[in-house]
Parts: C-alpha cells; structure tokens; sequence
C-alpha cells in the first residue's frame, strides 16, 4: 500500500512539473500542442477565451483565417524589396508579399539588421491598429519603430537597453510574466468538458445580468465581441476616448520623424496604415467617437504616405473574426492586395 502510495506521489511530482514547465514557456506549448499533446488555446479565437460565449465560438477557425496558396501574388517586382512592421495582424508569411525580397518584423518582439540594395528601391510599410496609436505614436515612437526596427548596418546602431529589451526568441525568453497563469489555465481547464462548464456559466451571466466576463464586452444587439480595452470608454486605448488637436498634432510629427529617419538611411519611402478597431467597424455609435485615423489623414502636417484600408473595412463587419478582436481571412487578402499593388506601382515606376 505505502508503495502504492510513493508511486502516486511521483506521478503526481511528475504530471505538475511537465505542467509548470509547459507553462513557463509558450514554445514549449506551441510545439506540443502542434503533436496534439495539449489543447490549443488560440483554437476559437481570443475572445471566445475571455467570455466562453458559446454563440461567439467559431468551430471552423482555420477556414476563416488561412491564407492559402492562390493568395500568393502571381507576379513579383524584381525591382522592389518590401519592408514591414506591425503587430498581430500582420503574421502572414512574407511569401505573400510581391516584393523582390520581403522582410517583416512582429513590433517589440524583434530586431533585424538589413543592408537595403541602391539598385533597387526599398520600401517600408508600418501596419498600426487603431487602439495603439496614442500609445504606440507618442513618446514611445522612437524606441519601438526606430531603435527596435529595421537597423541598417553602419547607419542605426541597436543601443544596448534596447537590444537587452529585445525577444530573442529563445525558450525562455517569452517573459516569465503575466503570462504563465494564462498558460496554466488554458492547460487546466481548456478541455471540452472544462470548456462546456464555462459556457454555461458565461451564458446565464449574459441573460440573466447582461454581463460578460471582466476583459470583453458584447455589441448592443449582441450580434458582436469586442476587447474591452477598445471598446470601454473608460479604456485611454478606445476611440471613444476624447482626443484633443495637440494629440493628433504629436503622432503626425512623430509619423513625420520615422519617416524621415528610415528615408534618411536609404529607404526609398515610408507608409503608415491604420487598422481600424473591431468596434469602430462593427459599432461605431457605441458611444462619441474621436474619429482618430481620419483626422490623421486630414492633419496638414501629415509628409508620411498612407495606404488607407479603413474606408473599405468600415463596409464590411464581417470580415473580422466572430470570436476574436482580429480581422479574418478576408481583411488579411484586403491587406495583401493593398500592400502588393504599392509594390507592383514602384516596380512600373513610381511619380
């Protein structure tokens, strides 16, 4: 019986330590839940993870979010190397991108030394969603698209807080932070069973008290999701934050500063695209909005170019996830297209 009794133990000691290791980093988790050996938690969308909603959980992911091999471009301009930065909706490979040679880097996670061939023309594209822009376009701007861009050898060397700062993607570099008790619990609690008892409670939370779970909020109709970081109007990232002139005045100076720091180093021209937030598409009059991104493209300061996709995304609500804050296969192919006919014009012979 005591033998019994040690053997439980260490299977115990065992099953904990491979769950705290798993928890402790997130490539570690990747690859065993690619094997199958945990659940993903990514599977039904952010979102659906905060609420477990059960009419928000899309059980065909990947058919909504996939790019396949028709979106790769059927031309590629010899003459143009494209360069991007942006967040997480821009994680596509670069093997859709047009360009002669394509180089992108995730913001904050990753630094890259280039060398931008004169014989050619090099272009650098910065992705940026709405609810990001003050944070992002303000005091912060030079160390996140400047010293933790595009380094050009010789030219923009990394300073040494800022490469130390800098994901270098190893196994533990993925702050042990915050982030382990998502982990932990997606591990714990993330099976069918699990997920079909936070379902029922999430859904008699939203009718009998009309609530969601703290991090979401649903649309008025109910028929949408949303962060809650974007769509309180207590949140300082929502656009229903009031933005005075001097607000948009220092991002469209800053915009101003990247791009004459990148042309400065050789690049032949620098965009800025704005992603609007899931609910200024899907639920604009939620509350007074701020109108931020067109007030930037309407500022008379404004040098830096725009590639504009928020006038066709506010026609189109469905083209972002159901269950996740991100837009789906269909913003990504708007994305695409946009970026690849900008490259296809400089390839002709940019004016």
């Amino acid at each position: 019986m005591q033998t019994i009794f040690h053997l439980f133990r260490l299977g115990l000691l065992l099953l904990s330590g491979s769950l705290l290791l798993t928890g402790l980093s997130d490539r570690l988790q990747r690859k065993l839940n690619a094997r199958g050996l945990v659940p993903d938690q990514y599977r039904f969308g952010d979102l659906y993870n905060i609420s477990n909603l059960p009419d928000f959980k899309e059980l065909q992911w990947k058919e909504t979010d996939d790019l396949g091999v028709t979106d790769q471009p059927a031309h590629r301009a010899g003459n143009v190397d494209l360069y991007t930065i942006g967040d997480s909706f821009t994680t596509m490979d670069t093997s859709f991108y047009a360009g002669h040679r394509n180089h992108h880097i995730w913001l904050g996670t990753e630094v890259e030394t280039v060398a931008p061939d004169p014989r050619v023309h090099s272009i650098l594209v910065i992705e940026v969603i709405e609810r990001t822009i003050q944070e992002r376009l303000r005091e912060h701007y030079a160390d996140l698209y400047i010293h933790r861009g595009f380094q050009v050898a010789g030219k923009m060397p990394v300073g040494q807080s800022d490469a130390a700062t800098a994901y270098d993607g190893s196994f533990w570099s993925n702050p042990i932070n915050g982030e382990i008790n998502q982990r932990l619990e997606f591990l714990l609690f993330n099976s069918e069973l699990a997920l079909k008892c936070k379902e029922m409670k999430a859904g008699l939370m939203l009718n009998w008290f009309d609530r969601t779970h703290p991090g979401a909020l649903i649309s008025r109709d109910h028929r949408f999701l949303f962060y809650e970081v974007e769509a309180s109007p207590k949140s300082v990232l929502s656009p229903f934050q009031p933005l005075t002139d001097a607000d948009i005045d220092s991002v469209v100076v800053n915009m101003n500063r990247i791009r004459s720091h990148y042309r400065n180093a050789g690049f032949a021209e620098v965009y800025f695209c704005f992603i609007p937030n899931k609910v200024t598409v899907c639920e604009p009059g939620r509350h007074p909005h701020n109108n931020q991104i067109p007030r930037i493209e309407q500022n008379a300061r404004l040098e830096a170019p725009l590639l504009k996709l928020d006038h066709e995304l506010l026609r189109h609500p469905e083209w972002y996830h159901k269950s996740d804050g991100h837009w789906n296969v269909n913003g990504k192919r708007l994305w695409l297209r946009t970026v690849n006919a900008l490259v296809m014009k400089w390839a002709g012979g940019h004016s």
